[in-house]
């Protein structure tokens, strides 16, 4: 019951970010602008996830959601190739989110989202959410109330100037999530298969 709840609320999710980027692109067709930014400028439009930035009162929630759909994708790799792209991900958001900075002119502007979009698949590497999506669930909420808040270095790293820093404190709290979630995911085979043992004894 739990995974069929699960599989639900990941299918929902996937569509409400299929709906937000389509009036992304709709805007995009239609030579209109976006959070205030004209959709001819496609850094600008990358640094705010496509629309998904555009979302009132909870832009980052929004960029970390589009990060669920790049999570269930990269989870399928093996973990080599998971690392890889995540680190390609980090790469690439860091002059997305620097040159969204300096179009909005404000130090990491709510409506930049590159940074949640990019950094959420860390908090997935080497678990196996596409398998249990009350676990990925999971992992989605654990990281926006780490994000909101901020344990150490998030909020060093956030200080820190230009892209960088925008980056940065998403990737630390996606570390937090990943290390209480391989901590939590180990514990729990750990139990299962003394659990098991125990009933396999005469």
């Amino acid at each position: 019951m739990n995974r069929q709840l699960g599989q639900k609320a990941i299918i929902a999710l996937v569509i409400l970010c299929i709906a937000v980027a389509s009036i992304g692109w709709y805007l995009a067709l239609s030579n209109q602008t976006l959070c205030g930014a004209s959709t001819e400028d496609a850094m600008v439009l990358l640094s705010i996830g496509l629309g998904l930035g555009c979302v009132p009162f909870i832009p980052g929630t929004s960029g970390a959601l589009g990060g669920v759909i790049l999570s269930l994708l990269i989870s399928r790799l093996s973990i080599t190739k998971q690392l890889i792209a995540v680190a390609l991900l980090i790469l690439v958001a860091i002059p997305i989110s620097e040159n969204g900075e300096r179009f909005f002119a404000n130090k990491d502007a709510s409506v930049i989202v590159a940074d949640e979009l990019h950094t959420f698949p860390l908090a997935t590497i080497g678990l196996p959410v596409h398998q249990h999506p009350v676990m990925l669930a999971g992992i989605f909420m654990t990281n926006r109330i780490v994000d909101w808040t901020k344990p150490p270095p998030a909020r060093a790293a956030e200080s820190i100037p230009g892209g960088v820093g925008i980056v940065l404190d998403d990737v630390v709290v996606s570390l937090w999530t990943l290390l209480i979630f391989t901590i939590g995911w180990r514990w729990y085979l750990h139990s299962a298969n003394k659990k098991s043992s125990v009933a396999d004894k005469p």
